[in-house]
């Protein structure tokens, strides 16, 4: 008793288990881009570092919010953003140029939110000077919180979507044409979306002697 094939296209054909794959990096990879990106954004709202300044009235509270104190962290985490878009609608070039620039803006962003960990009363400089009217205003008792570390995470987060996308953008390829050519099909032809759809009713028909393109 023979065995028939298996239909072409099914769960066991290579190009199959190729697209899946691709797919599930793409959507990874995207998707810890976008993560990391809103993480750093969402960081940037709270008070990153306060101490106290010295005035002629006495010392007074001064405090910068994470906008204030790394405006070029929040700045690169937009730019994150329109990246991660770039990404999932460019064509190939133009996929890993945006997947470079998600990697080294997410980097940048890291970078910014970690100096104000490094130099926190260097944050405070601006809002002291407008407290104190002085152009070096002794700022004292300088504390910073976790918010900083919280952005430079959502950096990583975003270099390393940007990364896989560089790295492995080429495999993305065949999938996002073959998602072109499905979606292309008119609706009810017996084309090949009609055969990846129902891969064994198209094998029955041509082991009929039947033309499923026509």
């Amino acid at each position: 008793m023979s065995t028939a094939p298996a239909p072409p296209g099914g769960a066991g054909a290579p190009g199959a288990g190729r697209d899946r794959t691709g797919r599930g990096g793409r959507a990874a990879a995207l998707l810890a881009g976008a993560a990391g990106a809103v993480l750093a954004l969402v960081a940037g709202a709270p008070t990153w570092v306060q101490g106290a300044v010295s005035t002629a009235a006495g010392a007074r509270e001064v405090a910068a919010a994470g906008r204030e104190a790394a405006p070029v962290a929040t700045a690169l985490a937009l730019v994150s953003l329109a990246a991660v878009v770039a990404c999932s609608l460019g064509r190939r070039a133009a996929r890993s140029a945006a997947a470079l620039v998600l990697l080294l803006a997410g980097a940048g962003t890291a970078a910014a939110a970690l100096a104000v960990l490094a130099s926190p009363q260097q944050a405070l400089t601006a809002p002291a000077r407008a407290v104190s009217g002085l152009s070096e205003p002794p700022v004292q008792r300088v504390e910073a919180s976790a918010w900083p570390l919280v952005c430079a995470g959502g950096g990583v987060l975003a270099a390393a979507g940007g990364a896989a996308a560089l790295v492995r953008g080429r495999s993305w390829a065949s999938s996002s044409r073959h998602e072109r050519d499905a979606a292309g099909a008119r609706p009810g032809a017996a084309g090949p979306a009609a055969a990846s759809a129902d891969p064994a009713a198209a094998w029955d028909s041509l082991t009929r002697g039947d033309d499923p393109t026509r």
